[in-house]
Formats: C-alpha cells, structure tokens, sequence
C-alpha cells in the first residue's frame, strides 16, 4: 500500500474517532416548561418547552431550575441530565391536579366523587403518550396531596364500602373485579370522603399518577432534580446510572396491576434484577421522602448467570419512608444469594415507618429484608437511624451490619421476623445483646429512646441529623 493511500485511511480513522468522541461527549440541549417553545434549537437562548421533545442519547440535558415539568425522564442512554439557572431545583411532577372547584358531586354517605377522564377539569400530569393506555394507568391514583397545608391523604380503600374515615378514597370504574383484583380496571371514578364538599377545603388538591419520575436510563448521570407525586416509583430500571443530589418526596400508593392479589407499591429508588439486571449505579447525597414503601431498594429475581452486582446507596437523607432500605432476591435456579461489591452504607434515616398512607405493621423498620437464603456481598454500614425497629427478616436472613447506630422507641421492637416467628423486644440490655447475636458481626450501637423524651430526641437531631433539621421540624409543626 502507497504512503498516500495510508495517509488518506488515517485521516478517515482520525475523522471517525473525532466522530465518535463528539458524539459520546453529547449534544448541550436545555429546556424550559416556562419560557421554552418546542420550535426552538434547544440552545440556552432558544430552549425546548418540554423533555419529550429532547433526543435522548448521547445528550447533555439540562432543565430550567424553579420550572415544573409534568413529565417522565425515561429511556435516555449515555447522557448526563442537570439543571441550568437559579433558584429551586427544576421538579418532575406526577401530579394530576384539579383546578375546576365545581367537579366534585355529591355520591352519598359522605362520600364526594370525582371523574378522573374529565380531562378539562384538570391540569399537570397527563400520562406518557408512548405508553399503551397512558391516560387509564396514570389514573391509578397513589394519593390525594393538599399542596397548600403540605398534607398528604393516603388511605386507600380496596373496596367503595372500606371508606371509613374522612380522607379515604377508592378509585375504580365501578364495574365487579373478579377476586377483587383491579387489573383490568378503568379508574374512571375517584370517591372521597368528607365532611362537606372538597372544593371548600381543598384550592386545587392533587393526585399522585401511577407513572415514575426518572426510568429506563443507561449509562447516564442525574444531578439537581426534584421528584415528587409519582405514583410508582421515583426511580426506576437503570443500568450502569449515576444519582447525585436528587429531592424525591411523595411517591407511591397507586396499585401494582400485574400482581395476583390486591397490593399497593412504591420506592424511592428501586433496581430490579432480571436477566438484564439494574446492575453499576451509585445513589449518592439524595433526600428521599414520603414513599409508600421504601425509600431505596435492590429486589427481583437472581440466578448465578445475573445478581446484584456493584449498586451502592451512599451518604443519603430518608426521612419518613415505610422502610429506609430494602433487600430481597428471589434465586431462581435455588443457589445461594450473592451480591457483589453492593452497600447501603453512611445513610441517615429518620422516621421511617411514619406514613401518612396509613401503612401498619411489623415490617415498617429501617432495614427490611426478604431473602429466602443466606446471603453475601452486600453491607450495611455506617449509618444512622432514629425512631423504627432496626429489621423486619421475613426467615432471618439479612445483610452484613457492620458499625450503624440505631435509636430505637423502647415502646416498639428490635427485630422481628415472622417464619419461623421470633420477635426481638426493646427494653433493656438483654435484648439490644439478642439483636447483635442475630445480626453476627459488628451490628452497630443500639440505644434505647423514650417516645416523650423531647429533649433526647432533639440531642439527636442536632448531633446527627442537623442537615435534615428543617425537614423534620416542618413535619414535627404539623
């Protein structure tokens, strides 16, 4: 081959790696729900209206900060999503929100009713076009959120007749549901108990859509967003992803359709595993608050071909979530349960179990787990709980504690686990030395709190969770 022949291939190469590199660095794209037009070039002077009208690879995304944008970021691929501007951080909202007062109409015993496909009636979230029947699963309705006074009513009732109190509601078309499962139920009707017509109490009350605030990424990094009334989760299905100073609060509620009985869901953050499991992402100095559920969790079905592999929840902030942290996988093939290089680890957790869904039980703790077998590979550490049981083990097979400490209510438990049932009380030394020989190795400080005790718990706050103060003086003020 010529030299000159060479030197025309190493041009090209040359020209394809620059290629390649500029591509991989991403496009810059900014959007804005307030001053943004969808005509535009999407160009800091000329942003987008909205993030459906953005590519979705290899993009550098960035959201005006104080907008609202009542959609979803999902399947986007190798980009980075932020924000640009000043002020708040720039929100995702799931909320469906009322703004005709004279909607509601009287249905009986109290009861108000609501028609959730009068889309004139509403503004905020529609529902994601591109999903199949958007505007029907949007109306699984989560919960009911009064922004005004900062009150969430989340009792659902699984029947119209399992209304009891003001604040529950039922969503359903009203037809029969066979064994009562609403899996091909249209949501056409939300009832709402009170005790004189909503639109006097109420400015414009919102509704947590089932839909999700970030899904669907891979090899991505999320920074600066808020996240808030999505009915489902949070967070979502991501590979290989990167979530910094995220604000998810109001999750969950809204009816997990593919199960065979009646169940309602919601997380934080969650990573499922499959065959293509949500593997290599880090969730690191995020607020997560207010979820049904838990507030970050790896769950789903393993195998020794697929398993958790390299997610880790990093110096993170829950506050009144079901449970702070989630654990259970299902293995397929009957093998042990391995993890590798997972933690959850420097998290502060306050409240958990406190809801305001009205969920009850044992397995409202901090730590939860569902693992069928022992387990390896993943570690709790270095954290900091006040006020919930430390972990609720549904057959006594948990993760590695390694140096937590836990506040625990001497009015509530330590541990419990129902099969084969064991129950660990909180009330003095010998239990706190019973929980430590379950848990094995370094299981952490465990102290005892008196409930009334103010001034201990203020102690507390101001030792270890001074950076969550405002957030639970706001809840504590209500």
């Amino acid at each position: 081959m010529s030299a000159a022949r060479m030197k025309k291939i190493s041009a090209k190469i040359l020209l394809l790696m620059c290629a390649a590199t500029a591509s991989a660095a991403g496009r810059d794209v900014y959007v804005s729900s307030s001053e943004g037009d969808d005509s535009n070039d999407g160009s800091a002077n000329a942003p987008l209206r909205t993030i459906a009208a953005a590519p979705r690879e290899n993009v550098n995304l960035f959201l005006k900060r104080g907008d609202v944008f009542y959609e979803t970021l999902s399947n986007f691929k190798n980009s980075k999503i932020g924000a640009y501007g000043e002020g708040a951080k720039p929100k995702l909202c799931g909320f469906k929100i009322l703004k005709n007062k004279g909607a509601w109409k009287r249905s009986g015993d109290g009861l108000w009713e609501l028609d959730l496909t009068a889309d004139a009636d509403f503004a905020g979230y529609k529902g994601d076009k591109r999903q199949k029947n958007s505007a029907r699963i949007a109306n699984n309705i989560g919960a009911i959120y009064d922004a005004k006074n900062d009150r969430l009513y989340g009792v659902l009732a699984k029947e119209k007749s399992g209304i009891k109190n003001d604040g529950d509601f039922w969503v359903s078309d009203g037809k029969p549901r066979p064994n009562g499962l609403p899996k091909n139920d249209a949501f056409t009707k939300l009832y709402f108990k009170w005790g004189k017509n909503p639109s006097e109490s109420f400015d414009a009350p919102a509704f947590m859509t089932h839909s999700f605030g970030i899904r669907a990424a891979r090899n991505c990094e999320f920074e600066n967003i808020a996240i808030t009334g999505f009915g489902a989760h949070g967070v979502a299905l991501a590979w290989n992803c990167k979530f910094r100073n995220l604000d998810i609060d109001l999750i969950g509620g809204s009816l997990l359709l593919t199960y065979p009985r009646w169940v309602r869901f919601g997380n934080g953050v969650e990573f499922w595993m499959s065959k293509d499991p949500c593997n290599g992402n880090l969730v690191e100095n995020c607020s997560i608050s207010r979820t049904y559920d838990c507030g970050a969790t790896i769950q789903g079905y393993t195998s020794k071909d697929f398993r958790p592999r390299d997610i880790r929840f990093i110096g993170n902030r829950f506050l009144r979530c079901r449970q702070a942290f989630e654990h259970w996988t299902n293995p397929l093939d009957g093998t042990e349960t391995v993890f590798e290089n997972c933690e959850f680890s420097n998290n502060k957790c306050f409240d958990s179990g406190v809801s305001e869904f009205g969920t009850k039980g044992e397995n409202n703790t901090a730590i939860l787990s569902y693992e069928r077998l022992p387990i390896k590979g993943l570690s709790i550490k270095n954290n900091v709980s006040w006020g919930a049981p430390v972990c609720y083990s549904s057959g006594g097979n948990v993760a590695e504690f390694r140096n937590n400490t836990f506040y625990v209510y001497k009015d509530s438990y330590l541990y419990f686990q129902p099969n084969p049932r064991e129950k660990i009380p909180a009330r003095g030394d010998a239990d706190i030395a019973a929980l430590k020989r379950k848990l094995g190795g370094d299981a952490g400080e465990i102290i005892l709190a008196d409930r009334a005790d103010a001034a201990f718990r203020e102690k507390v706050i101001d030792g270890h969770f001074a950076d969550m103060k405002p957030a639970i003086k706001k809840f504590d003020a209500k």
